[in-house]
């Protein structure tokens, strides 16, 4: 057997379609208690995308090309158990290493959502 790991790996991924007329997309916040869907004009497909293992190469890809980029520096803020202190320490901390990353002059962060959350649908954001 070989030892090597794989640098490529192929999966089916959703993405959105936007109205067919250019209009703007939008879509309701509630859902048709009947059906279970929310009305709007765009819709979504499935796509096989190959996806590439970044590690030893994080270098070749930035915000400009890719919409991503990877950048090493460990977060003063640790623990990660209360909310209000992830709040109060890492989102400053946070915004900082974005602005300076990106030259961004402001940084707003939302959708605070934790694991413990996507264990009690009661308490996910949407």
């Amino acid at each position: 057997m070989s030892s090597a790991k794989p640098t490529t790996t192929s999966a089916n991924l959703t993405f959105f379609v936007g109205p067919k007329d250019g209009s703007k997309a939008y879509a309701h916040t509630t859902a048709d208690p009947k059906t279970g869907k929310r009305e709007g004009n765009s819709s979504q497909e499935e796509r096989e995308v190959i996806i590439e293992n970044l590690r030893g190469k994080e270098h070749t890809v930035s915000l400009d090309t890719t919409g991503f980029q990877y950048y090493n520096e460990p977060a003063k803020h640790t623990t990660f158990a209360n909310d209000e202190e992830i709040k109060r320490e890492y989102y400053p901390e946070s915004s900082e290493l974005i602005k300076k990353l990106t030259g961004a002059s402001r940084v707003v962060l939302f959708d605070h959502s934790t694991s413990e959350s996507f264990l009690c649908p009661y308490l996910r954001p949407y």
